[in-house]
This record gives C-alpha cells, sequence and structure tokens, in this order.
C-alpha cells in the first residue's frame, strides 16, 4: 500500500495540472485509476511498474511515426526515447544532435487529433486512435504524431504521461517517496 500511496502522491503532486485533475483512488485503497494515461483502461498497482517498464523498453526501442508539419504532407521519422530517458529522439532529420524534444520541457500530451496541424488534414486522413500531440517549451510547440496502430499510440501516451509525472522507474520512486517522509 505505501508503495501505491507514493505512486498516487507523485501523480496528484505532478505540476501537470491536467494530469492531477484526473486521477483518482479506488475505494479499494489497493489501485488507482489514472484516466489521464488511457481513456478506458487503468492502471491497478500491481501492474503499474510492469506496464510503465514495458512501455519505457517500448519506447526506447522506438517507434516509426508520422511527424506531421503545417505543409501537406507528414514525415516518417523513427521515434525512441534515449537511454537516459530525458528526451524523445527522431531520424533521420536535417536536425542531427538538435532532433530531440526533453522530457522536462513537455508541457502536455494530448490524444486524439486535437491540435491546430491535426485540424489542417481532411476528415478521415488519420485514424483518431493513432494520433497524439505533444506540447513542449515556453512557446508551447506542437510534435503532431501518428503512429501505426492505437495500441503504439497509447504505448508513448502512457510512457510519456508517467515520465513528466517524474516517475521513471522504481529507484525514482523510492527516492521521491524517502524525501516525501523527510520533509512531511
Amino acid at each position: 500500500m505505501d508503495v501505491v500511496a507514493a505512486r498516487m502522491a507523485m501523480v496528484t503532486d505532478s505540476p501537470n495540472p491536467s494530469l492531477r485533475s484526473r486521477t483518482t483512488v479506488t475505494t479499494d485503497g489497493d489501485s488507482f485509476v489514472s484516466t489521464a494515461s488511457l481513456p478506458c483502461c487503468h492502471f491497478l498497482s500491481a501492474n503499474v511498474i510492469n506496464v510503465v517498464e514495458k512501455c519505457m523498453s517500448s519506447m526506447q526501442m522506438g517507434t516509426q511515426m508520422v511527424k506531421l508539419r503545417g505543409g501537406s504532407k507528414g514525415l516518417v521519422r523513427f521515434f525512441y526515447l534515449d537511454e537516459h530517458k530525458s528526451c524523445i529522439r527522431w531520424r533521420p532529420s536535417r536536425k542531427n544532435e538538435k532532433a530531440k524534444i526533453s522530457i522536462d520541457s513537455i508541457r502536455e500530451v494530448c490524444e486524439g487529433k486535437q491540435s491546430e496541424i491535426f485540424q489542417r488534414y481532411a476528415e478521415g486522413s488519420f485514424d483518431p486512435n493513432c494520433c497524439f500531440s505533444l506540447y513542449y517549451g515556453e512557446h508551447m510547440e506542437s510534435l503532431d504524431l501518428v503512429s501505426g496502430t492505437g495500441e503504439e499510440a497509447r504505448t508513448w501516451i502512457t510512457g510519456l504521461k508517467y515520465l513528466m509525472a517524474g516517475i521513471s522507474d522504481e529507484d525514482s520512486l523510492a527516492k521521491r517517496q524517502r524525501t516525501r517522509d523527510q520533509y512531511p
């Protein structure tokens, strides 16, 4: 139960208000539901670390997705989470080392076709379950992506929201809980 409380504290204390407002504790006290990560699914306390580890592993292996731009066609790129779980990178890119977005700079992850860029494409161009957008940086730039499957999109959305909440692995969770216990 202490681990669940620590996880809940991390999500509910998140600087991201949309993540905080869509997280609730269930009545059994042993699990929590985060509707911020998946629209119709939830994390049970026994599975949360396993689910996140699978997401992180998949993200680090990488996924081919379409990166949408303001123009008429998207670019197929290979996106992956770096080894330190601190940046999303993609290739190929003319930007080389600059083709990355720091996890710390991500302000919001939105599911579906909500961004301005997605609105420029004709209805039916993309399966909404495969679409998501990252808003990042001081000027809230968007990175609009289309994955091959809805499952790939959910993996990235879940993993990114978890990283944004500051919980990348059990070690960081335990460190944060110790810190919380020291300074009530």
